[in-house]
């Protein structure tokens, strides 16, 4: 209907879509294919927020797949649109997802410092969701560099900002996603804390993070015999 009536820019957001749910089915070839057809547009019409949208959606669609230098080109190019517009927001998850691809490169010092950064923006805008991740990111490098004391604080307060959201403000993709991370922190803390001979701490914590899991479980069944009704 939008080619029919010639809307360019509902287009181009319909392509995105269409990318964003090939995504999250796990199917890169269609997804690259909608995302450059979004991108495509966004360029023909001037608009500046979305393209920048579109490069970051590619180079989180490339660290999936684990091709870092496309990634790199194309958030590098995100970076540059994203604060040429202003898009705080849209700032703090390019450089976090900078810090990724240099994370899984190795590079962890150049991984410190764009999650650093991450961190600052999403501090300042509120992101508190976004906050959490990037806490767990930098927690999670400082223990892959083996500076456990410096990697607890991230970690702890990781699990204190992804443990105060309220699950009616999330959706159900990011509930998802957040759980995986808190996960990931929980285990980290506790690996953290061992290596530091904080042994019953560590036991604390695994302790704490089964009681989420359990929560989590619970709150999932909940919402699904609820949509069942």
């Amino acid at each position: 209907i939008q080619r029919e009536i010639g809307d360019r820019f509902g287009e181009g957001i319909t392509l995105s879509n269409l990318g964003s749910v090939y995504d999250n089915l796990g199917q890169h070839e269609q997804v690259l294919e909608f995302f450059q057809q979004a991108l495509a547009i966004a360029r023909e019409i001037g608009d500046r927020i979305g393209e920048g949208t579109i490069l970051n959606n590619l180079g989180r669609v490339y660290i999936s797949q684990e091709q870092y230098p496309q990634a790199l080109e194309f958030l590098q190019q995100a970076l540059v649109m994203i604060r040429e517009v202003g898009d705080r927001s849209g700032e703090g998850i390019t450089l976090n997802n900078l810090g990724g691809v240099y994370d899984n490169l190795g590079q962890y010092q150049k991984a410190l410092e764009f999650y650093q950064q991450a961190l600052a923006i999403k501090r300042e805008v509120g992101d508190r969701a976004g906050e959490g991740i990037t806490l767990n990111n930098l927690g999670l490098v400082y223990q892959k560099l083996g500076q456990y004391a410096e990697a607890e604080p991230y970690l702890l307060d990781a699990i204190a900002v992804l443990e105060s959201l309220r699950p009616a403000e999330l959706s159900d993709e990011n509930k998802i996603s957040l759980f995986d991370t808190q996960v990931k922190t929980y285990r980290g803390l506790q690996q953290v804390l061992i290596a530091q001979n904080k042994v019953e701490t560590a036991l604390e914590i695994s302790e704490r993070g089964r009681a989420r899991a359990f929560v989590e479980r619970m709150a999932r069944r909940n919402h699904s015999d609820s949509s069942e009704a």
